[in-house]
């Protein structure tokens, strides 16, 4: 099957280049950004084209632009008439359903979204990162094979999701990537505030954030939770509010994040309701 792909950023570029690798052929490239879609093209050894020339030339079609850009291309190449029955086109967002492509759709194309669950900062970290990646595919079940396939050629791993779902998946996405940078950035304002040199700073929380990563990967949530409302520690509870009651924003950061940690130590049995109770009035 010849791939083509329109969209040359980090996403589209590392797909093209690891499934060129994995043996498909790929059909050409086409890009908004001529400088961009001429760097991947040489990468490739394939030519750049027009996405309406592209789509002529390819058995699947990947749509890697911005998310904002894929209805008006999809619309654009139903418009040229541009699109052929049985032409399998996918887009690789992870906020928006297949449904971007359905003026396609309208005129037989097989539509998805194949998204990799991973965080991508460069084209070169991508390829790194994407093989060995959970995929989520959404769409028209004539694709799942194909879909299917790519993903265990990734040497990844795949679930099936309902339309209705992306969204909330997708937030999902964001908590635990985008917001993880977030709370790293309130403990290096902590640290900051609390006198700990810069140069040490992060780095030296960075062995306990991975070795917390490794024990959610070997038992689960509730079995990674340590610390003190784990341990239903009142007492340090209360000084860490007092200690950080000159940084408001912060301190709702603590609290709200506390009261799901409760939560989360009623899951795993280490206090009780009673227990519980108390921390939560502490922390509202």
């Amino acid at each position: 099957m010849k791939l083509g792909f329109i969209g040359a950023g980090k996403v589209g570029s590392a797909m093209a280049i690891l499934l060129k690798q994995a043996g498909y052929e790929i059909a050409g490239v086409a890009s908004r950004s001529q400088t961009s879609a001429r760097k991947l093209a040489l990468r490739l050894g394939v030519s750049v084209f027009t996405p309406k020339e592209l789509s002529y030339k390819s058995d699947v079609l990947f749509i890697t632009t911005s998310d904002d850009a894929i209805a008006s291309v999809a619309a654009d190449l139903a418009r040229q008439k541009a699109i052929r029955p049985g032409l399998i086109m996918v887009h690789m967002s992870g906020a928006h359903t297949s449904s971007l492509l359905s003026p396609c759709a309208e005129v037989g194309a097989v539509i998805l979204s194949v998204h990799p669950i991973q965080s991508f900062a460069s084209i070169d970290q991508a390829i790194v990162l994407i093989p060995g990646s959970y995929f989520s595919i959404e769409g028209d079940e004539g694709g799942y094979d194909f879909a299917q396939e790519i993903v265990k050629m990734l040497k990844g791993k795949h679930f099936i999701l309902k339309a209705n779902s992306k969204v909330l998946y997708h937030a999902a996405a964001s908590i635990a990537s985008n917001y993880l940078v977030g709370l790293l950035s309130v403990t290096q304002e902590l640290l900051d505030t609390a006198g700990v040199p810069n140069d040490v700073g992060l780095q030296a929380f960075l062995p306990l954030i991975e070795g917390t990563l490794e024990n959610v990967r070997r038992l689960g949530i509730t079995g990674a939770l340590t610390g003190p409302i784990s341990r239903g520690d009142i007492s340090t509870v209360s000084k860490h509010l007092e200690a950080m009651k000159d940084l408001p924003q912060i301190l709702d950061v603590y609290k709200t994040l506390g009261l799901v940690t409760v939560e989360v130590a009623l899951k795993k049995g280490t206090i009780n309701e009673e227990q519980a109770d108390k921390l939560r009035a502490l922390l509202k």
